[in-house]
Order: structure tokens, then C-alpha cells, then sequence
């Protein structure tokens, strides 16, 4: 065993016997370094991840391999869903060498953590033309050792790179002008997406195809803005062939990470907690946009999969799942017919493989990755389907399962709450507030510290570690509030607003004008080259961008004026200068159109309540603001009605509708094109 046995994380556990020395990410390994003036190799994956447990078993398990890499460097492993700011770092260096990034990423460094050379994936030995890994550790050391003035020049290029990305965008953005923002932003980012988005099968790019959450949520929200049509079409197809394709499963609920085909067929089988807890809400939004039952089976059967698959029995919900079981791809996954046929019997077998695709012939590797093929048929034909995938699912239980990743990371959490809560808002199924709730509980009793001055990022095996990145008090500060928001609790909204003011407190600063919020806190660099900041979204979304959804709550319907003009100022110079690339800028887009389109919706105490608050719920209503019991006092003046019926006033700025107290009148009236 080596010191990974020591660590908590599945996947630094998975490493703990390889043959190499490794160390986990840490001062020790530094100052090793330091002290035998050897150069650092840094290797950072995660547990869900194929291509690192291939060169794993590949490199990492091979005697001769690791001792030549124990005799040449001092080797550093790093859980990226651990430490995103340590992958944030190397993946910028990557992109700054103008090499393409991925998994796992391979880092060659000096004895500071300066990489002077980044790869991902070496295969074992050479081949078509490539070095293999033991030649590429071999030429690195000797660069370290014998061309140490290249080295720094490496590193020093490297690092220059990536200051120079960040203050150019801190130039532009400190150059803009806050005020100029209108909705000509929006609807451009919404054009542009649409015109990217695949005809056929939906989607961004080709293939792989990732879901893309962030940038897929926008088409949404401009589908209600001019050009809203195209948007619309673009964001509903995406959804149909996502849930009708492989990367979704059929039998359990929840989506794979990406698609390795363009037509969301076959899946790289890893299931993510991040991925399914925002696509979750975007399935929300579709039911409430066409009120299609297919939409509202793909919900219930992800909040189950949740709910079945990844909780953890202190009360969070677990990291990931792996692609492989038995050592292979997806087998856990795939059917043939004969295996349909020995559950379901001949007769239902025909039924379910025409519906689903499966054939002799197979789509993966002799088998048949589930896909919906037909179109549904009347209730009767959909529930004997139902039964059918019952049946299979308990059969599939007694396959060896792929290996759970069982940490539990606040931020993945705070996207599931996120994702939960909407899920219930637009079909009110119960299990799906049930679930957040229990996880909300379990993040604030257990996670959070210190009355929201600090937020663990990492619980396992009943410890919780390592400090929280941006994301994880952004994701969490905004579930707390939508918490809120469904369980009209106050406690939740102060949570939530405790968060926040600890990013504005150790996250945010202002330089030459512009606001800038970084991945990590000021007052806990750690072993960081630099700090990185927090603006692009990824697989997961820009803490910052969600951040400012929160102050844009905290400002229009709590009063806090500070955080108003955080959000005003931070929106208005960077919203403009994203709008013409939004692919990842996504979020930071959504949150200026809560900006300029969002409403707070005030509903006074009285008989029918409920029904408004429903009504506005199952709306599809992207930036409406619930003034619940943390709502000013100046957004609540003057808008009790006398008499016992309750009424609803939705408000723009400082400009309330006529008060209504029908619930049809008022889901009419948030779902109209809005103003601007």
C-alpha cells in the first residue's frame, strides 16, 4: 500500500495499491520534490472515469512502469470532483499550451507545481508514431535534468498565459458599461445557440455529445424572448431524442454523461450526480412548457434512480457511477434478446424489443443499448411497457452493479436540491420535494459550519473535509433559497443568505472597476500556482453565474441593495461581452435575463393561496422570485387585499401588476412574452 491507503476519496482508494509511490495533493509531496529536486508528476481523474482506469491498469499496475516513474519523479494523484480548483488550474495550463484537455489529465512539474508539459491519456508503449508513457517520462526527467532554463521558461509561459486570459477579460469587462445590457443580449445568445443546435437529433456538436445543461437551459429562457420560436423547437428536441435515445436509462431513470454518437444512442455509461440534478430541472421546464407525459415519466424515473441508486445513508446523495462492471464498458447496461426473452417470455419480448430496439445483431458490441424506437401508444400499450421495465430492472438488480462512487460533494448536492425542487414545482410530484428536503437537511446539519462561514466540499465514511470551493457555497446558498421558496420556511432563505454574504466576503473582489469572484477563498490559496477564477461554465455551471442568482433574490425581494448592485454591476459589464460566444457563458446569460425579465411575485394570506402559489409554480416562469416571509417590507406595502381571499400581484422593478386571485389569470399572465 502506498499513502493513498491513508485517503478517504473512491478514487485516490483505487490507486492505493498500485506500485507507485504516490502521494496524495499536499505540502508533502512539494517539499519532497524540493528536497530530491525531482520533477512532480501530477495525475488527476476521477472514479466514474474509463480512460483513467485504463491507463491505471495499463501504467499505474505495472511494476516496471512505476518504478520508473518512483526513480524519476515524485508522483502526485488528485480526485478532480475533490479539488476542482487543482483541476481548474491544470486544464487552463492545457488549454493555454493549445492542447485539447480531458481525463486523465497528466501534468509534468517542477518541484512548485509549475507544469512545464500536460498530456492526458499515454497509452503503455509506442505506438503509431506517439511516445508511449515510460518514453515520455523518460524525455520529461531529462528536460528537468538537463534543461532546467527551458523548464522555467515552460512554466513561466505557461503561468504568463494564464494571467493574461484573465486580465483580458477583466479589461474588457472593467471597460464596459454596466447600464448598456438590454435583452438584445439574450435573445443574440439564443439565436446563436439555436443555429449551432444538431436539426436532426438536437443538441450542440456532433459527437461526443454532452448534454450541455447550461447552454441547453438558455434555449428555454429565449424561447419566451423574440426569435422565441426556433429556440423553442431547438430546446424540445434535444429533450425528445435525449429521452428517447441510450444516454438515458430505460429501465432505472437517469442519463449517462455523454453520448459517443451524435444521436444519443450509445452512452459512456459513467452516471454523474452533477449531470442528472440539472437535467432535472431542464425536464421540468419542458412538462411545464408542453405538458407531455413523457417528460413527466423521464422526472419520476430520475428522482427514483436518485433516490434508489445514490443515497447515502447519512442523508446526501453519492458522486457518480462507474461505466464498467466485470471489467467491461456498460455491460451492466446492455440486452440481447435472449435475455429479454428468459424475463420477459416470447410473447412480451417481441412487444418490448420492438418498442426498444433490441435486435441479434445488437448496437454495442453484440448487444443492444435501450432505445425508445417507436412512438407511445395509448395508456394501456405504455403501461404494459411500464410493467415490462419493472420486470427487467429487477432482473438487471441481480447483474453486478458498476462501482458507486460514495463521497458525497456539497455542490453536486446543491445542483440535485436545485433540480428537485423545480421537478416538484412543475408536476408536483411529492418524492421529488421529499428528497430535497432530506438532502437539504443533511447539507446544513453536516456540511455547513460556523453559521454559513464555511462549507465543507467533501463528506465520507461520517467525516466532512476539505474547504468549498465557489461552487459549493453557490450551489448550496441557492438551494437553501429555493428550499425556501417551496416550503415557504424562512430558516432556509437565511442559510442560503449566509452563503452568499461569505462569498462576497472571501471570493469576490473588485479590480480596476470590474467585480472578479474566484474558484477559492482568499484566505486559503493552499498549494495553487494561481487562482483560478469562476466565470466559465463547464459540465457544471460557473459558481459565480449561480451566485448571482442568489443576489439577485437577496436584492429584489429581500431588499439587500448591496447585493443588487453586485449582481447589476457584475451582469451588466460581462452579459454583453458573452452574448456573442454563450456556450460557456451560459449561466452568467440566464442570470442577466432574471435580470431583465424576471418578476417577484408577492401573494397575500387568504382562502386560494395555495392554488396561486401552484399555479405560478407549474408555470414555466425562468427568474420569478417567490416573496415568501423573508420578503421587505417594501415589497409587501399595500398589497394586503381586505376580505379573506387571498390575491397575487406580480411586480417588475417598481411596477406591480392589478392584483388577481385566479390561478388561471395569473399562470396566463406569467407566461406571456415579457416586457423589454
Amino acid at each position: 500500500m502506498n499513502r493513498l491507503a491513508q485517503e478517504s476519496s473512491p478514487y485516490l482508494l483505487q490507486h492505493k495499491d498500485n506500485p507507485v509511490d504516490w502521494y496524495p495533493w499536499g505540502p508533502e509531496a512539494f517539499a519532497a520534490a524540493r528536497a530530491q529536486d525531482k520533477p512532480v508528476f501530477v495525475s488527476i481523474g476521477y472514479a466514474a472515469c474509463h480512460w483513467c482506469h485504463v491507463m491505471a491498469h495499463e501504467s499505474f499496475e505495472d511494476d516496471d512502469i512505476a518504478a520508473l516513474m518512483n526513480e524519476l519523479f515524485i508522483n502526485v494523484k488528485v480526485d478532480r470532483e475533490e479539488r476542482p480548483d487543482v483541476d481548474a488550474v491544470y486544464m487552463n495550463a492545457i488549454h493555454v499550451m493549445g492542447e485539447g484537455g480531458g481525463w486523465p489529465l497528466s501534468a509534468f512539474c517542477d518541484g512548485d507545481g509549475k507544469p512545464y508539459y500536460l498530456g492526458t491519456y499515454f497509452p503503455p508503449v509506442d505506438k503509431y508514431g506517439r511516445p508511449g508513457f515510460p518514453s515520455v517520462l523518460k524525455m520529461m526527467a531529462k528536460v528537468y535534468r538537463d534543461q532546467r532554463d527551458k523548464v522555467e521558461q515552460n512554466t513561466e509561459a505557461v503561468l504568463d498565459g494564464l494571467r493574461r486570459i484573465d486580465e483580458h477579460y477583466r479589461r474588457l469587462a472593467a471597460k464596459s458599461d454596466p447600464e448598456a445590457l438590454d435583452a438584445g443580449v439574450v435573445v443574440g445568445a439564443g439565436r446563436a445557440l439555436t443555429e449551432a443546435s444538431d436539426p436532426k437529433n438536437g443538441g450542440l456538436g456532433s459527437k461526443p455529445k454532452f448534454p450541455s445543461s447550461s447552454a441547453h437551459s438558455l434555449l428555454a429562457r429565449a424561447s419566451r424572448l423574440a426569435f422565441g420560436e426556433p429556440a423553442r423547437a431547438a430546446f424540445l428536441l434535444q429533450c425528445e431524442k435525449m429521452a428517447g435515445g441510450g444516454i438515458y436509462d430505460h429501465l432505472g431513470g437517469g442519463f449517462a454523461r455523454y453520448s459517443v454518437d451524435e444521436r444519443w444512442l450509445v452512452p459512456h455509461f459513467e452516471k454523474m450526480l452533477y449531470d442528472n440534478g440539472q437535467l432535472l430541472e431542464i425536464y421540468a421546464d419542458a412538462y411545464a412548457i408542453t405538458g407531455e407525459t413523457r417528460y413527466l415519466d423521464v422526472i419520476e424515473e430520475t428522482v427514483g434512480y436518485l433516490e434508489r441508486e445514490l443515497s447515502d445513508p447519512a442523508g446526501g446523495l453519492c458522486a457518480s457511477q462507474d461505466a464498467d462492471s466485470e471489467g467491461e464498458e456498460g455491460k451492466f447496461y446492455v440486452w440481447t434478446p435472449e435475455q429479454i426473452a428468459a424475463v420477459l417470455g416470447p410473447a412480451d419480448a417481441i412487444q418490448f424489443n420492438s418498442a426498444y430496439g433490441v435486435t441479434e445483431e445488437g448496437n454495442f458490441e453484440g448487444a443492444t443499448v435501450l432505445e425508445r424506437v417507436t412512438d407511445r401508444g395509448d395508456r394501456y400499450e405504455e403501461q404494459a411497457l411500464a410493467d415490462m421495465r419493472s420486470r427487467l430492472l429487477a432482473a438487471r438488480a441481480e447483474r453486478v452493479a458498476p462501482a458507486t462512487d460514495t463521497k458525497v460533494l456539497a455542490a453536486w448536492n446543491g445542483l440535485a436540491i436545485i433540480g428537485l425542487v423545480r421537478a416538484w414545482e412543475a408536476t408536483g410530484h411529492q418524492p421529488a420535494l421529499d428528497l430535497a428536503r432530506r438532502v437539504g437537511t443533511f447539507l446544513a446539519k453536516v456540511m455547513v459550519a460556523d453559521e454559513g462561514r464555511r462549507i465543507h466540499r467533501v463528506f465520507k465514511d461520517g467525516v466532512s473535509k476539505l474547504e468549498g470551493t465557489i461552487d459549493d457555497y453557490a450551489f448550496v446558498a441557492l438551494a437553501f433559497m429555493r428550499l425556501a421558496e417551496a416550503e415557504w420556511d424562512a430558516s432556509w432563505w437565511r442559510r442560503g443568505a449566509a452563503l452568499l454574504a461569505t462569498i462576497r466576503e472571501r471570493f469576490y473582489q473588485v479590480i480596476d472597476d470590474a467585480g472578479v469572484f474566484y474558484m477559492t477563498p482568499a484566505d486559503d490559496a493552499g498549494e495553487l500556482i494561481y487562482r483560478p477564477e469562476s466565470h466559465q461554465d463547464g459540465a457544471i455551471p460557473a459558481g459565480a453565474s449561480v451566485a448571482l442568482q442568489g443576489y439577485l433574490r437577496l436584492g429584489r425581494v429581500a431588499g439587500d441593495r448591496q447585493a443588487l448592485e453586485l449582481a447589476e454591476d457584475y451582469i451588466g459589464r460581462r452579459a454583453s461581452l458573452a452574448g456573442e460566444s454563450p456556450y460557456g457563458a451560459a449561466r452568467l446569460l440566464a442570470a442577466a435575463d432574471s435580470l431583465l425579465h424576471g418578476a417577484e411575485l408577492v401573494v397575500t394570506e387568504g382562502e386560494g393561496s395555495e392554488a396561486l402559489l401552484e399555479a405560478a409554480r407549474r408555470s414555466f416562469s425562468p427568474g420569478l422570485m417567490l416573496a415568501g416571509p423573508w420578503a421587505s417590507n417594501e415589497l409587501l406595502t399595500g398589497k394586503a387585499v381586505p376580505g379573506s381571499e387571498a390575491a397575487a400581484y406580480l411586480c417588475r422593478g417598481q411596477t406591480c401588476s392589478p392584483p388577481t386571485s385566479s390561478p388561471a389569470e395569473l399562470a396566463e399572465h406569467l407566461t406571456r412574452r415579457p416586457p423589454g
